[in-house]
């Protein structure tokens, strides 16, 4: 009975957390110093066919639109506005009535109109945020807010890293966030497991699946000279591209070896709290089978990433007439290079966690 008078409390208070929340971010427009308003009528007018010198068609709609400013000095006044939005809605978006949206005033022949600036999107991210945390909490308890707390720190030292190389212009920031996810590895490490020999034992293998499959990707991109690598095609590179891919390249790496190598070195020492006198070669030899079981599905799981990145990029490449070729090169090519040598270091990983594992935990004892 305390258990389920305790599980209800829990869930009521998580409730309440989300009705707060919500209720909150539908009436903090006094927080923002933007201007802020509501749309309150729209007019659509009848879609207008569009198309391009590639022949692809679409669709534009234009609206009228009146806003209620909901802050600042024009609070409760009302303007009109326009908006213009495609059925593809690739770059615009449709709005409908009861929307909240940053605007822009703007003076024409002493009236004033509106501009729609950005979507009001506070309320949706928290509320997703909440459910996250929710959940976790829900499933795994303790462990799974430790494993959020890592996140959040580690998101915070990214942040952080990236300050540091858009303040201080850094030449080789290769070096910078390959620092940055040794401390990413090592303080996730230490909040989900703690300091001690699991740890230790994890961190090292993770530490030379990933140093190997980065060092191996390094000399095979120098002994082809590169070729088919447009480093250029990164999207808003403003540093040196090469460095800025192999940066991502490395953060990406680290996060697909951990989740191999944590699943070995876990399954081991469980074996080992199971049956203490476990020997060496059967640690090894299983460590191996776990490692073989989620080889493919991880790196079946790197390629929906890379395929999801790559998708509408590839298509609009395709649909302005660009050859299989050309497309490959300047949209997916990059994204094939890590997706590879992501899969190197789950391979390497393996043999290298079960090897600790087993030369650690190996024996008779506890």
């Amino acid at each position: 009975m305390k258990i389920n008078k305790r599980f209800i409390l829990e869930i009521t208070l998580i409730i309440l957390s989300g009705l707060a929340i919500f209720f909150i971010t539908q009436h903090n427009e006094r927080w923002y110093q933007q201007p802020l308003a509501q749309v309150m009528t729209v007019k659509n007018s009848q879609p207008e066919t569009t198309e391009d010198e590639f022949k692809n068609k679409d669709q534009q709609t234009h609206q009228k639109l009146t806003f209620k400013m909901l802050n600042g000095k024009h609070r409760g006044q009302v303007y009109p506005g326009t908006n213009t939005f495609s059925y593809s809605g690739g770059n615009d978006q449709q709005f409908f009535k009861g929307q909240k949206v940053f605007v822009n005033l703007e003076k024409n022949q002493n009236k004033t109109y509106v501009t729609i600036s950005n979507y009001k999107r506070d309320t949706y991210l928290l509320m997703l945020i909440w459910a996250l945390i929710a959940m976790t909490y829900l499933v795994a308890r303790f462990k799974g807010m430790l494993a959020l707390l890592s996140v959040g720190l580690n998101f915070i030292i990214f942040l952080l890293c990236v300050q540091i190389d858009v303040h201080y212009n850094i030449d080789h920031i290769f070096g910078l966030f390959s620092m940055s996810a040794l401390v990413f590895l090592a303080l996730s490490l230490a909040l989900v497991i703690g300091i001690n020999k699991q740890w230790l034992v994890t961190f090292s293998s993770i530490f030379i699946g990933t140093s190997a499959a980065m060092i191996i990707g390094i000399i095979a991109l120098a002994l082809t000279n590169n070729q088919g690598i447009h480093y250029e095609a990164l999207d808003f590179a403003t540093q040196s591209p090469k460095q800025l891919f192999m940066s991502a390249t490395v953060i990406g790496l680290l996060g697909a070896v951990m989740d191999a190598a944590t699943d070995i070195v876990s399954t081991l020492f469980e074996l080992k709290r199971t049956d203490s006198n476990i020997s060496r070669k059967q640690l090894f030899k299983s460590g191996q089978a776990v490692g073989k079981s989620i080889m493919g599905p991880l790196i079946n799981v790197l390629l929906l990433i890379f395929f999801t990145e790559a998708l509408a990029m590839a298509v609009l490449f395709f649909r302005t007439g660009n050859t299989l070729n050309y497309t490959f090169e300047w949209t997916m090519s990059l994204g094939v290079v890590q997706a590879l040598i992501s899969g190197i270091g789950i391979t390497l990983v393996i043999p290298s966690a079960s090897a600790l594992s087993a030369l650690i935990l190996g024996g008779e004892g506890k």
